[in-house]
């Protein structure tokens, strides 16, 4: 599997918060597969563990490889390898943030990720890691996937708001490292 897990202190409301959990797993996450896809049905469910910890999915994770074929990527890898081969450089570094817009699950799971983008110069080529963070916005993501902005999902959007508050759904953060090669300047 390419998603590791950061471990966190053990959670002391598992009764609390059982049958609430219980009830988004059956209806939220079966509604997230479907309408979305695996990522955010997945990243959903994570949430609903028990104070999970943040996910890092590596290179060769489902999550990275559809993050490495959108097309919000591919333009972040070509416009840095543009810049970097024009200046002839040997390294470049670059932060931003990106919304992943091509791809409905991915625009649903992560939407604007940060990103930092790394490159090395190595025989004509650019070796490239980029790594891509996010925190899970439960609000926003409900209130589209009950239907978006009509009186249904709002009312998604406040009953996240609650378990939120309730410590049903804890926010974690999400880590995708992606590589590429690219020709280099010779």
């Amino acid at each position: 599997m390419g998603a590791r897990v950061e471990k966190v202190k053990n959670s002391t409301d598992t009764v609390i918060h059982y049958p609430d959990r219980k009830a988004f797993t059956l209806v939220a996450v079966p509604i997230a597969r479907k309408k979305y896809g695996d990522i955010t049905a997945n990243l959903l469910q994570h949430s609903l563990d028990y104070k999970p910890g943040n996910l890092h999915f590596n290179e060769w994770s489902y999550e990275a490889q559809q993050v490495k074929k959108s097309k919000e990527h591919i333009a972040i890898v070509n416009d840095e390898v543009k810049k970097a081969n024009a200046k002839k450089v040997k390294s470049f570094s670059y932060n931003g943030s990106e919304q992943l817009e091509s791809d409905r699950d991915l625009y649903n799971a992560f939407h604007k990720m940060k990103y930092k983008i790394d490159g090395t110069y190595v025989n004509g080529q650019w070796k490239i890691t980029t790594t891509y963070s996010d925190v899970y916005n439960f609000e926003c993501n409900f209130r589209q996937m009950f239907t978006g902005n009509n009186k249904l999902g709002w009312a998604a959007a406040n009953l996240t708001n609650l378990m939120e508050s309730w410590g049903t759904l804890n926010e974690y953060t999400s880590y995708v490292t992606v590589t590429d090669t690219r020709k280099a300047w010779k």
